[in-house]
């Protein structure tokens, strides 16, 4: 790919501590670009780092040397999946940048099911566990599928995401547009970036879409109990900086910036 020319698609992935899974890494990047390739898009990797504190880092630049349009942002300090989601999004050049996980739990496949949807106008497409065509493989344990289920029913409810059946699925695609627009106003540095990105996509007016995926858990999920007191945490931080106007959801980001 021309350094010079904007890749179609940005595949951006947050990153912490992958050294155990090293193999499945290798796996899922090549699936990455493989994919694209047989689809004929030009892309990129954005793999984001959130401070790993194991040998994750030297395995990610072998990567790079190996493989091909992958870009590394390389932060030692761990801020979060949702800071590092964020910064990954806004260094991305693509002109649909969508985030994934390094565990491959959603196959980039999917993406094929995201395309059309930009095509028919939407700028915002997220793959969804939930719906009735979903194809979920291997799934959670039970007391994660409860309290995922509960805390989607709050998110729907306080906010203001009425019919999104899977807010927290980290396989999300957006437009360019929509990027540069909604990411500056987020605030949420951990879990609850997810529904943080929509309800202010949501109030800017963006259209959204919400599409099947094929998912599979992969058993070592660094999401535990205290993941979900935070996550639930930021949801009601996030309705609440929506009444106070934090987002500025009336002004463009170069307004804000004034």
């Amino acid at each position: 790919m021309d350094n010079n020319q904007n890749p179609r698609i940005s595949v951006v992935i947050p990153t912490y501590n992958e050294e155990k899974r090293k193999e499945a890494m290798e796996k899922h990047l090549k699936s990455i670009g493989d994919h694209f390739d047989r689809l004929g898009l030009s892309y990129e990797i954005v793999i984001a780092l959130d401070g790993p504190t194991d040998k994750t880092p030297e395995l990610v630049k072998s990567h790079q040397s190996n493989l091909k349009n992958i870009v590394v942002i390389d932060r030692k300090e761990n801020k979060g999946k949702g800071f590092t989601v964020r910064e990954g999004m806004m260094k991305a050049r693509g002109e649909i940048r969508i985030f994934t996980d390094m565990d491959g739990a959603t196959p980039i496949n999917m993406i094929d099911r995201f395309i059309p949807k930009f095509k028919e106008g939407f700028d915002i497409v997220i793959g969804s566990r939930d719906l009735e065509e979903s194809d979920v493989k291997v799934s959670q344990p039970i007391w994660k599928v409860f309290l995922g289920n509960t805390g989607n029913l709050l998110i729907q409810f306080i906010g203001g995401l009425w019919g999104m059946k899977d807010t927290q699925c980290g396989f999300k695609a957006f437009t360019k547009k929509a990027t540069e627009d909604i990411i500056p106003r987020t605030t949420v540095d951990r879990w609850g970036l997810d529904f943080e990105l929509l309800m202010i996509g949501k109030k800017r007016g963006y259209k959204i879409s919400e599409v099947p995926v094929e998912w599979i858990d992969s058993g070592d999920s660094l999401v535990g109990i205290s993941g979900y007191i935070s996550t639930f945490r930021d949801l009601f931080n996030v309705r609440w900086n929506m009444i106070k106007g934090v987002y500025q959801l009336d002004k463009s980001v170069e307004e804000m910036k004034k």
